[in-house]
């Protein structure tokens, strides 16, 4: 137990919006000899709080309504340093929802405490919390100086020092983390090679599989994931480094899959989420693209990150998606709410200097609506001038919005400008990734694959064989989950003469098509269409 005068010198935050949490976590701190508590009931007071006062520890309500919620204060008062190192943080919530405490625990709070607690519950958190925070207080003095390389020999000190059995894993883990930080590799992996000798730390299988991936060692790395990846407690970062190997492994479709699994177990994680995004269009994944866009501008409403660019990236999804479905339902829908996001837009952010990204915006709205003279209009009245880019999406947008009204030569110059800005500092892989396959996909490529599909249409009526095959091939590549092309492809795959498409790409093509075929709702008139070909080509049924 801690003696009264220590008590009685800590400084304690409570942050909860209900009255009666706010007086009973009060009441409480006071009778377990905590007098200098300070409560508030909202995240921009305690902000304020925490710019002006050290505090030992502060009590965190998830479930903040009026402005940032709990997860969004604790991100920013972490990213912008507000506290010192040694500050305790405790959650608090009735909220036991999955997701939620997985992106909570992602953070890396100190506890979590589920609500309703006893003051027993209370007080053996709290003197846990703060003996261990004090023992490690010279550890964290040093963090906060930004000198990682005495942090890590002031945790051998302690660690030499033969540290309480409760404090030593603490230890361990901080020197893991340091040693990773200064990117100590090789003493790293076997620093941690040598704590699962004795226990097996979930910290340290997921240090030493970090140590060995930057050491290259990425045979050893799978071997272990495949034990990691199944494991409650390690999934979700055993899932993120898997994806990072697909991804480096030019398989961008495992990766994605890996990220699906991650982000639905913690869907408040923005990092990851913004990877989502970018490896959804590498994969002309244009649904889960909306949904991760629309994912963002929820998550980040309110928080740090809420920007302009986030309610673009939404209507801009809304096009990419509604150009790749078939249904006018859905493509109004997805009009409608791309529309939302630029009024949302403006009434989040009046002063927002984003006019021009947001006529692009409306020249592809109008394209979509098949106006296609409307939108060139809109698009030739703005001014081209390229010497700068500020921002790779607004310069890419502009480039597809171009190629899209036919400005094939103006769109192909903003494609080169976009891989000089890309060659002249860095740029995440996944956005250069997708920016270099659709700089590629567009320059083979002189008009949209929605007018593709009709031209292959006509040369398939004509007898052209070669001529459609290829082009709903090329529109199927550019679409891969709409019907109505796959149909076509399908249907064309089939019907076609056996020496107009060897044999390999048939079949995997005719698999393709049937997955979306089976995976999408058909019409009526689609139904009958797929029943009748395969009853005159029974050699060719796919399922």
């Amino acid at each position: 137990m801690m003696d009264a005068k220590f008590r009685r010198d800590i400084q304690i935050l409570v942050i909860d919006e209900q009255a009666l949490a706010q007086n009973y976590l009060k009441h409480s701190l006071e009778r377990l000899g905590f007098p200098t508590v300070q409560v508030t009931d909202r995240a921009s007071q305690a902000l304020h709080l925490c710019s002006e006062i050290e505090f030992d520890v502060i009590v965190i309500a998830l479930n903040l309504q009026q402005g940032k919620d709990g997860f969004q204060l604790y991100e920013e008062i972490k990213t912008r340093r507000l506290q010192p190192a040694h500050t305790a943080y405790l959650f608090v919530s009735a909220d036991t929802d999955p997701s939620l405490v997985h992106s909570v625990l992602e953070l890396q709070p100190d506890d979590f405490l589920v609500k309703p607690y006893t003051m027993a519950d209370l007080q053996q958190r709290l003197d846990r919390l703060i003996r261990r925070k004090f023992a490690l207080k010279r550890i964290f003095d040093w963090l906060d100086k930004q000198q990682p390389a005495e942090a890590l020999q002031q945790v051998d000190t302690e660690l030499a020092a033969n540290p309480s059995p409760r404090l030593a894993p603490t230890l361990l883990k901080l020197k893991g983390d340091l040693m990773l930080l200064l990117q100590l590799n090789v003493e790293a992996a076997a620093f941690f090679r040598k704590v699962l000798q004795v226990q097996n730390f979930s910290w340290a299988e997921l240090g030493l599989l970090r140590a060995l991936r930057e050491l290259g060692e990425i045979a050893e790395v799978k071997q272990r994931l495949e034990f990691l990846v199944n494991r409650p407690e390690t999934r979700l970062p055993a899932l993120d480094l898997q994806a990072e190997l697909a991804f480096a492994a030019n398989d961008p479709e495992a990766a994605l899959e890996d990220l699906k699994q991650a982000s639905e177990l913690a869907p408040r994680n923005l990092y990851r989420q913004q990877k989502l995004y970018q490896l959804s269009r590498l994969n002309h994944d244009y649904e889960q693209q909306y949904k991760t866009a629309r994912d963002l501008v929820k998550f980040a409403r309110n928080s740090m990150y809420d920007q302009p660019s986030l309610y673009l990236n939404l209507a801009r999804a809304c096009i990419d998606y509604a150009v790749s479905v078939d249904e006018d339902q859905q493509t109004n829908k997805l009009g409608r709410q791309a529309n939302d996001a630029l009024n949302q837009l403006k009434t989040s952010f009046p002063d927002s200097d984003t006019k021009t990204q947001q006529n692009v915006v409306q020249a592809r709205l109008y394209y979509m609506q098949e106006q296609k003279d409307k939108a060139k209009q809109v698009l030739e009245k703005l001014p081209n001038s390229m010497v700068t880019i500020d921002n790779l999406e607004d310069a890419l947008d502009r480039a597809k919005a171009l190629h899209e009204v036919g400005l094939i030569q103006l769109s192909r110059q903003w494609f080169d400008r976009i891989v000089e800005f890309c060659g002249e500092q860095p740029t995440d892989p996944y956005l250069a990734s997708y920016l270099a396959q659709e700089q590629k996909e567009r320059a083979e490529l002189t008009t949209a694959p929605r007018e593709l599909n009709n031209i292959a249409v006509m040369h398939y009526q004509q007898g052209n064989w070669q001529l459609a095959l290829t082009a709903f091939e090329h529109a199927f590549r550019l679409l891969p989950k709409n019907l109505g092309i796959a149909l076509n492809l399908w249907q064309s795959i089939v019907t076609a003469p056996a020496d107009a498409v060897t044999q390999r790409p048939r079949k995997e093509l005719e698999r393709a098509c049937w997955q979306v075929i089976e995976s999408s709702t058909l019409s009526n008139e689609q139904q009958q269409r797929v029943a009748k070909l395969r009853k005159q080509y029974p050699a060719q049924k796919t399922s």
